[in-house]
């Protein structure tokens, strides 16, 4: 890598590609890259704009990134700019000087000798923002980090965005997505069984409160299971129980035997999370399986009246409803879940839209619902966000307006549907939507996407 040549210039339609190049650069940016773009290099006022980009390709950067969508090549700047950056890259003989990066269905034949290089799809942002971090790496494209963030991308920032909306002296309430748990029970238990045959058979058994099974135990908060005779005439009950006090588990401990330290913190966190799954299904909230075997929880069409819930915010009454039309089809708010031991205990909870044709069954297509969550998403922000998460944790509150999951006979856990609040000293004013960045930062179903998009792709029209 040449040491002159440190930057990274993206190259797009302006303004129809704005928006990806806002996130694109700032990701770069935050990752240690001089990244500039006209957005950036382009403050105002410049005398002869064409000539600036002309030297900054020329003689500052080691890789020119193309915005590649049906809008590029209408644009006599971007066409210029591509003819430029190849003749730089001939006659500099810089390797994958150019790198493109695909964001919709256009034709990799849009212009002579783009079918020839290696170009990144970003069908879903997040996958091709990682193929790009992996492309940079292998090319060794150097860091430049300051404080975090380069200063260009700070001054952008500064001058892009208008003074008003910057930091205030104020006090802000602010709702993370972790709902507390309230104190465990005493005791977990271990019940050890002749073998896993006979665990399962209890474990059918066992559907009121939550079970889990590891091999030939069963772990729970009942004192006591089922018992019952096999076909044989055995008597199937435990030949061991083993008790862990929960406390302990917050509290390292040295064991030879089983369940180790580590042991009860898994089984601890396993059956948290299958004790609040039941909420959802005894609720009759529909499952939607995601990638890695985690699932979310969403309303079906009909279950609650009108699809509303009514919440109390801020000493009102609201309502939002978690499910509506979108065209011919109907968008869902969905929830997963996983428990947390550390920093607090509590359901550290993701929210999620899916989609379904008759407001039921969700779609099969992972492209498909990938597409309707980034159109259904870009119109919302902050404050829909935590409305809809609000409905919904009062949708699963009982008539005393505090949410109960059962785990055993005589023992439950009982809190509000309000996750942690946290208070700041400082806030800012929301700017208005036409000068926001929509942020959007696609973590779902990464690994179907993956082998979705994949298969899909292409250097040949369809």
């Amino acid at each position: 890598m040449n040491p002159k040549r440190t930057k990274i210039f993206i190259g797009h339609a302006n303004p129809e590609d704005n928006e990806f190049t806002e996130w694109i650069q700032s990701k770069l940016s935050n990752e240690g890259y001089n990244v500039e773009s006209d957005l950036t290099l382009l403050i105002g006022g410049e005398k002869d704009f064409w000539n600036n980009i002309q030297e900054f390709i020329k003689n500052d950067i080691c890789k020119y990134i193309l915005v590649l969508s049906k809008n590029t090549f209408n644009k006599d700047g971007i066409v210029d700019e591509w003819e430029y950056a190849k003749s730089i890259e001939k006659e500099f003989n810089l390797k994958d000087f150019i790198i493109p990066l695909r964001l919709d269905d256009v034709s990799f034949n849009t212009r002579i000798g783009l079918n020839k290089r290696n170009i990144i799809p970003f069908n879903v942002w997040s996958i091709g923002l990682k193929r790009l971090f992996s492309k940079l790496k292998l090319d060794r494209v150097p860091k430049t980090r300051i404080n975090g963030l380069g200063l260009s991308l700070l001054y952008w920032y500064k001058n892009r965005y208008s003074i008003d909306h910057g930091i205030l002296n104020k006090k802000e309430k602010f709702y993370s997505n972790w709902l507390e748990i309230p104190t465990l029970p005493e005791t977990l238990y271990f019940f050890r069984y002749e073998n896993d045959t006979q665990a399962k058979a209890i474990l059918n058994e066992e559907s009121k409160y939550p079970v889990i099974r590891h091999d030939n135990y069963l772990i729970t908060f009942k004192e006591n299971l089922k018992e019952f005779h096999d076909d044989f005439g055995l008597d199937v009950k435990p030949n061991k129980t083993i008790k862990i006090n929960t406390q302990d588990i917050f509290h390292k401990y040295d064991s030879p035997e089983f369940p180790k330290y580590i042991d009860s913190r898994r089984f601890l966190v396993r059956l948290l999370k299958k004790a609040f799954s039941m909420v959802f299904r005894n609720k009759q909230l529909l499952p939607y399986e995601l990638s890695g075997n985690l699932e979310c929880f969403y309303y079906p069409l009909g279950l609650i009246e009108n699809d509303k819930i009514f919440f109390p915010y801020d000493g009102k009454i609201k309502w939002r409803q978690l499910l509506g039309k979108v065209r011919e089809s109907y968008w869902h708010y969905a929830l997963s879940f996983h428990p947390l031991l550390f920093p607090n205990l509590c359901f550290s909870m993701r929210a999620h839209i899916v989609f379904s044709d008759d407001g039921k069954v969700i779609w099969d297509s992972k492209k498909r619902l990938h597409s309707a969550r980034r159109s259904k998403g870009k119109r919302m922000f902050n404050k829909e966000w935590r409305d809809l998460m609000l409905a919904f944790l009062y949708s699963l509150a009982s008539e005393d307006k505090f949410i109960h999951i059962s785990l055993s006979e005589q023992k439950e856990l009982i809190f509000p549907p309000v996750p942690i609040t946290f208070y700041s000293s400082y806030g800012y004013n929301d700017p208005h939507d036409h000068a926001r960045i929509i942020p959007i930062d696609d973590y779902e179903e990464e690994d179907d996407l993956i082998d979705e998009y994949t298969g899909s792709e292409s250097k040949t029209d369809e």
